[in-house]
């Protein structure tokens, strides 16, 4: 406990000498994210640190005007119920956050809208200590997806999307599954393998929708929403009411 509150201090002290040029927070909260990723590795976590800074900054589009009390479209988005994160954890301790891909009116939103919402949630998440150290199991709905929506996904968009998740990110991703996984998605999986690295490859589980109930090999149906075959209510009715609180208090 004493060498890790000294690589605290001493990460806190890099971060300090870096100003104004990263213009980093520098709180314990926020540090400790980065930290507890790398299992307190502090060149590590340093890296980590300029990659998150790095790609916000380059993308604008997805990180700035994104209140959740404030900017409507914010407000219309959370209502979809497009990504939550379920209120029970696995027997690892891990916690399970799902997106539905296909969860939005293409003629009222873009996939630039869905997303900030996506990673201004994120943001408030991260902050839980549970996310930092344990990590997290996605799931990729593709239920609803339509060519309207993979249109969306141009090669540099899908770039700076997985770059994002990937690298800025401070969090352990130890399972992804893409449930109702559609073959028309098949040319965007290749660029998201393209642009991943292989460990995180290598934890990309395919389920299509004939093969639905291969989710519970890895993910005990207590834990999931009714939509996937769990014992959970519904996600669109109280898990969703229930997340959006949480979030809107904590935005």
């Amino acid at each position: 406990m004493a060498e890790n509150a000294d690589q605290l201090n001493n990460f806190r002290t890099w971060v300090q000498e870096q100003q104004p040029i990263l213009n980093s927070l520098n709180t314990d909260e926020f540090l400790l994210r980065f930290l507890h990723v790398t299992n307190f590795n502090l060149n590590h976590a340093k890296e980590w640190l300029i990659y998150f800074w790095k790609h916000r900054t380059e993308n604008p589009q997805w990180f700035l005007n994104r209140d959740l009390l404030k900017n409507p479209i914010m407000l219309e988005i959370s209502e979809l119920a497009y990504c939550i994160q379920l209120p029970k954890e696995t027997k690892d301790n891990h916690l399970i956050f799902i997106m539905r891909i296909g969860q939005y009116d293409t003629t009222k939103y873009t996939f630039n809208d869905v997303t900030k919402y996506a990673f201004a949630v994120t943001d408030i998440l991260n902050k839980q200590p549970n996310a930092q150290i344990n990590g997290y199991i996605i799931i990729l709905d593709f239920s609803n997806i339509k060519f309207q929506h993979v249109n969306q996904f141009t090669p540099d968009y899908t770039r700076r999307y997985v770059n994002c998740w990937e690298k800025m990110y401070p969090v352990k991703l130890h399972q992804v599954h893409f449930y109702n996984y559609p073959s028309l998605f098949d040319p965007i999986l290749h660029l998201f393998r393209m642009f991943l690295n292989t460990k995180l490859n290598d934890k990309i589980y395919l389920h299509s929708k004939a093969l639905e109930k291969s989710l519970h090999q890895y993910i005990d149906p207590d834990l999931l929403p009714q939509e996937y075959g769990g014992q959970l209510g519904s996600i669109g009715g109280n898990l969703n009411k229930t997340f959006i609180q949480y979030t809107r208090e904590d935005n």
